[in-house]
């Protein structure tokens, strides 16, 4: 065998050996799963939406998982997920981003939302993510929400 074909051969194993370990039963998101997206925004704008994850594994670290609408981003080293819709976003309209934290395989979580154009969104998903960071407990969550004119969300999934 050559080197040439053995790397070849190497790359693809460990291709497929990532793959295999970004999905595995127990990961929270699996492909071909459908989520769902409840959010209310600072304004109290409530929104409704379904993300459909598609069938291929997930791509880098954390794990991103391609949605219709946008799509999920699986960090388990922090315990987070993110729920992207940049559907309407793309389109001029409100891109939602819904920041969970553990435990992440209950059916149903609550979190942050960051909400805005796609030129807003970026900073507010920082701002998102700071939050679940430091506010552990509900009411401090809460105030922080507020405070920083944020949203709440919640994802459900059917098992």
């Amino acid at each position: 065998m050559t080197p040439r074909v053995r790397r070849w051969l190497l790359s693809g194993l460990g291709f497929l050996c990532t793959a295999a370990a970004a999905v595995t039963p127990t990961a929270p998101v699996q492909p071909g799963q459908v989520w769902t997206l409840s959010a209310t925004t600072a304004d109290g704008e409530r929104f409704r939406t379904t993300l459909r994850v598609d069938t291929t594994p997930p791509t880098g670290t954390p794990a991103t998982y391609r949605a219709d609408r946008g799509a999920l981003i699986l960090d388990p080293a922090r315990g987070t997920l993110i729920a992207l819709d940049l559907l309407d976003a793309r389109q001029g309209g409100v891109g939602l981003a819904c920041v969970v934290e553990g435990p992440l395989d209950a059916l149903e979580v609550e979190g942050v939302l960051a909400s805005g154009t796609l030129a807003d969104l970026p900073a507010r998903l920082e701002t998102a993510l700071a939050v679940i960071g430091v506010a552990h407990t509900p009411a401090d969550r809460a105030a922080a929400v507020q405070e920083l004119k944020l949203g709440t969300c919640t994802l459900t999934h059917a098992p």
